[in-house]
């Protein structure tokens, strides 16, 4: 089981330690490499930090999961779950600022392994079940109303197409992320970035 702490990070399976905001990439890698079917990642069709002309773009990507960071691309599998781990902004760029949970489970095919936030499995759930108990408020996020976020537990939800009744995918932020400097948008990109600039457009 995954356990979501908003504001500190995940607390990982069978006594592995807690992941927390503000580790260092040396220090999650450690941890997470630790963990059976740890993997390095590697660049695919992504750009790094460097590859944006704006900020605005790689404050997207950012959000997207498309920002390759070497520096942060160990992926941890706990069942049929994976999660990825990711740097802030300009100025915490060297800081653990954002964890993505994605859900493994092939289509048709619920998710065996728990995701949990205050005893909650969130993706074990049927979407709507889970979005009627967090804490308000909440609010359909871009690119699509399906997706939800929670400003006050720094939590967006979202849906793959093969578990359209239940979320699958999940990012739970710090607070600050770093991406500040950018604009004030939390969950999407205010100054109109853009992640696929310099990829396909």
């Amino acid at each position: 089981m995954l356990e979501l702490l908003p504001g500190t990070g995940v607390v990982l399976p069978a006594g592995a330690g807690t992941l927390r905001f503000g580790m260092t990439p040396e220090e999650a890698g450690a941890m997470l490499g630790a963990t059976p079917g740890s993997h390095r990642s590697r660049q695919c069709m992504t750009l790094t930090r460097a590859g944006y002309a704006h900020l605005r773009h790689a404050h997207d990507a950012w959000l997207g999961g498309i920002l390759h960071d070497g520096a942060w691309n160990t992926v941890a599998v706990f069942g049929d779950v994976v999660l990825t781990v990711a740097g802030g902004g300009p100025g915490r760029a060297d800081r653990l600022a954002g964890i993505t949970v994605e859900a493994g489970a092939s289509r048709g095919r619920t998710t065996t392994s728990e995701v949990v936030w205050d005893g909650v499995d969130l993706f074990g759930n049927p979407a709507a079940d889970v979005v009627s108990v967090l804490p308000g408020p909440t609010r359909p996020s871009a690119p699509t109303a399906d997706d939800v976020t929670v400003p006050r537990l720094g939590l967006w939800l979202r849906r793959n197409p093969q578990a359209v009744h239940r979320w699958s995918r999940l990012s739970l932020l710090a607070a600050p992320t770093g991406w500040e400097r950018c604009c004030a948008g939390t969950f999407a990109c205010l100054d109109g970035g853009d992640g696929f600039v310099g990829l396909i457009r």
